[in-house]
């Protein structure tokens, strides 16, 4: 049997997952980020993706996260995420529509607004992210 470490995945709204897990892939902002127990501890600053988790149990979670920090001790992983959703959470017409938009607003944007442009940005690669988490499409 593999090695196994507590799981936290929260935002500021709510636990979404507390289990033990085998192992947890999450999106860093410096690229993917996979765990195991035993791990280096170390903090590292969450972007926008999937987040796969296998359980102990041999099931396996699909998340989308956007935001925040994880934590890595050698016993714990906590993922303070901004956000957190299940795959099955995600209304794909709703995400659909927010990547039209967003790709509507970085196409009438002006190359001097740096702002709005990072905004639109974000709101685009949280789209993305949303759509292949709940298609199902890995990434």
């Amino acid at each position: 049997m593999a090695a196994t470490f507590p799981l936290d995945i929260v935002t500021p709204e709510r636990t979404v997952l507390a289990e033990t897990a085998v192992s947890v892939r999450l999106p860093a902002i410096t690229g993917s980020l996979g765990v195991l127990a035993g791990h280096a501890p170390m903090l590292v600053e969450l972007g926008v993706g999937e987040c796969l988790v296998r359980l102990a149990s041999g099931a396996e979670e699909t998340l989308v996260i956007s935001g925040g920090f994880v934590e890595v001790t050698r016993e714990k992983v906590t993922a303070l995420a901004d956000t957190a959703e299940f795959a099955t959470e995600i209304d794909v017409d709703h995400a659909e529509k927010t990547l039209l938009e967003a790709r509507e607003m970085l196409s009438t944007l002006e190359a001097g607004n740096a702002s709005k442009r990072d905004a639109a940005n974000a709101a685009l690669q949280h789209a993305q992210a949303r759509l292949r988490v709940a298609r199902g499409d890995r990434g």
